[in-house]
């Protein structure tokens, strides 16, 4: 799982160069105690994650397509940015917008019977994992996310935030049902299935104390607001064999599923998934 050292902060991390950045210091009220600030950061969170791309592009580029970066004072960046996200949160959040490219591995068990596995599967995945997955583990932060996985969003927007892949290059949304028919008369059973292929933008790696116990890490696909509208399951011996499905195949899950044969079976949620 990828980290920096000492988790210094990326020049492109700086206070006021993220797309939520701008969006959060342009909409919060100044005028609300601050006692309230933790609230009003998980609105404007939730609301950034319930825009579309088109509603988040300006956020992310000006009128000349070029990065946009905040006009705010350092008493408001320092005031609504650094209380609610670290070092390494910010450092993710520019890369997140790879989507398959960089998935996030989130870690919210932390049971003492369970660390012996998870210590394994850190050894086990260091090369097969190398500089690909982006590593939220941080018991203080995210063992609370273990009934809720998605709470994890409002600290770290970015995770859904896939908006420079969401355009073709004529400036037009990219529809993945311009690419993909729906499902034919007697294949019902994909609809589900197709239904989350043309939503899905981005993944994420889950594990919480089922996938410990089960020793199945949880292969999560997201949309552009972070829903999760598919998941698999993932064999730890099988990530570098996935790895690289995902690469060799443009990374989404229409293009891992796209050579699997027509068995019901294997179009539901919770798939094992058995990469060749």
């Amino acid at each position: 799982m990828r980290t920096l050292p000492n988790d210094q902060l990326l020049q492109q991390a700086e206070l006021g160069k993220l797309p939520f950045d701008i969006f959060a210091l342009e909409k919060w009220d100044y005028a609300r105690p601050i006692e309230q600030d933790q609230e009003q950061w998980d609105s404007l969170a939730q609301q950034w994650l319930d825009l579309d791309a088109r509603g988040r592009h300006p956020y992310h580029y000006d009128d000349e397509a070029r990065p946009r970066i905040a006009t705010a004072t350092a008493d408001h960046m320092n005031r609504v940015l650094v209380p609610h996200q670290t070092v390494r949160e910010r450092n993710l959040s520019t890369r997140t917008g790879s989507a398959h490219q960089s998935p996030v591995w989130l870690r919210t068990c932390y049971a003492p019977e369970l660390a012996g596995v998870y210590a394994k599967w850190c050894i086990d995945l260091d090369y097969e994992l190398g500089h690909w997955a982006l590593a939220l583990d941080d018991e203080a932060l995210y063992a609370s996310f273990a009934v809720n996985w998605s709470g994890v969003l409002l600290r770290v927007p970015a995770i859904a935030d896939t908006v420079r892949y969401t355009y073709e290059d004529d400036g037009n949304l990219w529809d993945l049902r311009d690419d993909y028919d729906p499902p034919g008369q007697d294949e019902e059973f994909k609809m589900p299935f197709y239904e989350a292929m043309v939503r899905e933008k981005t993944m994420l790696f889950l594990i919480d104390e089922e996938a410990l116990r089960d020793q199945l890490i949880k292969v999560l696909w997201l949309d552009i607001n972070g829903a999760c509208v598919w998941d698999n399951r993932l064999r730890p011996s099988q990530m570098l064999s996935f790895r690289g499905q995902i690469f060799d195949s443009g990374g989404s899950l229409a293009a891992l599923y796209e050579n699997f044969p027509d068995d019901p079976k294997l179009y539901k949620r919770g798939l094992l998934l058995n990469i060749d």
